[in-house]
């Protein structure tokens, strides 16, 4: 055996580390280089430090320009629902209702590009927000329960239906499963008071609804989710 190897024995080899996300990984070949290029020279070459930081620069202008992609479409967005409502009086309302149409809720950074737009602080499109049920925060469900809490429907039960909701689904009130399939919701009043207690699954209502049938409209809208898919 070589003396220098009594000397100075192999590190021992660690196990691969899991593979990062596909973004991260020009970054991390990047470190795994400089650490290597360190140890072997104990500094960093300027002729190498200058060409790492030229790369470094392409690669911040094409950030740049993927950033401006995402925001200007956004921003356009913005600006198009402003000057509809802009001559309106309470535009801002009218506007949440134009952006939730469009995306189905109202996402964190079209409010605050809207924030930026108006001059109006992001807090009071929040509290507009979150004061008129209808805007949603989250994104929708692709299939919306609907349970009616009318007097006429909590008189019958619809309690006993929103408990059952939340037993086959795992998700109660304005809330939305994880795999975004389902939305539940609850109103106050669907206009069926004579059919109580009622359900609307996906603009189809149901009436004298029995907890026990709740499961069987669950698998109904996942059936015809399926064969929809199925089709060619």
């Amino acid at each position: 055996m070589n003396p220098t190897e009594q000397l100075h024995p192999p590190a021992p080899v660690a196990p691969p580390p899991a593979s990062p996300e596909p973004w991260k990984q020009d970054e991390v070949a990047l470190l795994t280089m400089l650490e290597e290029i360190e140890r072997k020279h104990g500094y960093i070459p300027h002729q190498i430090g200058d060409e790492i930081a030229r790369l470094l620069e392409v690669k911040m202008e094409r950030l740049k320009r993927i950033q401006g992609k995402l925001e200007g479409g956004v921003r356009r967005d913005v600006q198009a629902h402003v000057a509809r409502w802009k001559d309106e009086e309470g535009n801002l309302i009218m506007i949440l209702h134009a952006i939730q149409n469009q995306y189905g809720y109202v996402p964190r950074e079209v409010a605050m590009e809207l924030s930026r737009e108006l001059g109006v602080r992001l807090a009071r499109i929040y509290e507009v927000i979150t004061f008129y049920h209808y805007f949603k925060l989250q994104p929708p469900g692709k299939h919306n329960v609907t349970v009616c809490n009318g007097t006429a429907c909590y008189l019958k039960d619809a309690a006993g239906l929103l408990n059952e909701l939340r037993s086959q689904l795992g998700v109660g009130e304005g809330q939305t499963t994880a795999d975004r399939e389902f939305h539940v919701e609850v109103v106050r009043c669907i206009g069926c008071c004579g059919m109580s207690p009622a359900v609307v699954c996906d603009g189809k209502t149901h009436g004298r609804v029995k907890p026990t049938e709740i499961a069987g409209f669950i698998a109904g809208i996942r059936a015809a989710a399926a064969a929809k898919e199925a089709k060619p």
